[in-house]
């Protein structure tokens, strides 16, 4: 008999099958579970706890970094850089070490709306949830470019495997200009990608707030659709703990069950977002 996929997200026990060390501070965790899940859309993240607790007292949210679903299983990868005890506990963990998994939790970004091309806008993580989406788009020969900006060369983790996706645009700058692309931030782009003159463009963008409400108040000035991935430290992720509320044109909102893809239309940028 076939197992079915999941409709809703439940906590299974999944094992570590990869654990790779990108960089100085950064890694790719894969997790294999035993039985499919789903269905996934990118843009969507899973709470992770380590067994036998060490620096990860409470669950932990990452974002969803690629995932392949078969008959008998399933497999997702997290991009995670480490910042503190727990994402150090997560770099550490062996080959065959066992992991909690709750997941896919939250929205997943929208599809590209017929005859429009998309820009996709990563600042640092920010590609994390990004890049199953531009796996999605790609195979789905849509039109996108890559704005992928970070504060060094080091910080781009993820070039080598959007090179690996196919016949994508990518264009890239540092805020330090150490390596290729441009010097500054990734926003400024944006300008170069408006001078192409194309019609009917979405955005898709996540990265530090600052940057989101950049790209955010571009796309209003311009009538452009826009869709934004917000992050939060959050206890549970199933909207109960309200530690992950974001100011919205209709009040607060959760990230992990209203968000954390949001129209940009939608949040009302103040003083207190992020705090």
């Amino acid at each position: 008999m076939k197992k079915r996929a999941m409709s809703n997200p439940a906590y299974l026990k999944g094992e570590i099958i990869a654990n790779k060390r990108m960089g100085f501070l950064y890694h790719r965790l894969r997790i294999a579970l035993p039985q499919p899940i789903g269905p996934i859309t990118p843009g969507q993240f899973a709470m992770l706890s380590i067994a036998h607790g060490g620096g990860m007292i409470l669950p932990r949210p990452f974002s969803i970094h690629n995932f392949e679903q078969g008959e008998r299983g399933s497999w997702l990868d997290f991009l995670f850089k480490i910042v503190g005890r727990g994402t150090a506990q997560l770099a550490n963990l062996s080959i065959g070490s066992p992991i909690r998994i709750l997941a896919p939790m939250g929205k997943g970004f929208p599809d590209l709306p017929s005859g429009y091309q998309a820009i996709i806008i990563a600042g640092g993580m920010g590609i994390a949830p990004l890049f199953p989406l531009i796996v999605s788009l790609q195979a789905a020969h849509a039109s996108l470019s890559v704005l992928y900006g970070a504060k060094s060369h080091d910080d781009l983790v993820c070039l080598p495997a959007l090179r690996d996706v196919g016949d994508i645009g990518i264009n890239i700058t540092t805020e330090d200009g150490t390596g290729e692309g441009e010097k500054g931030f990734v926003t400024q782009l944006l300008k170069h990608e408006e001078e192409k003159g194309e019609a009917k463009t979405a955005i898709y963008a996540c990265g530090p707030e600052p940057m989101l409400q950049s790209v955010s108040d571009y796309a209003g000035e311009r009538n452009i659709r826009c869709w934004i991935s917000i992050e939060r430290w959050m206890a549970c992720g199933v909207g109960a703990c309200l530690s992950c509320v974001v100011h919205t044109t209709a009040g607060y909102k959760r990230v992990c069950c209203d968000g954390p893809i949001f129209d940009a239309t939608d949040i009302t940028w103040r003083n207190d977002v992020g705090s």
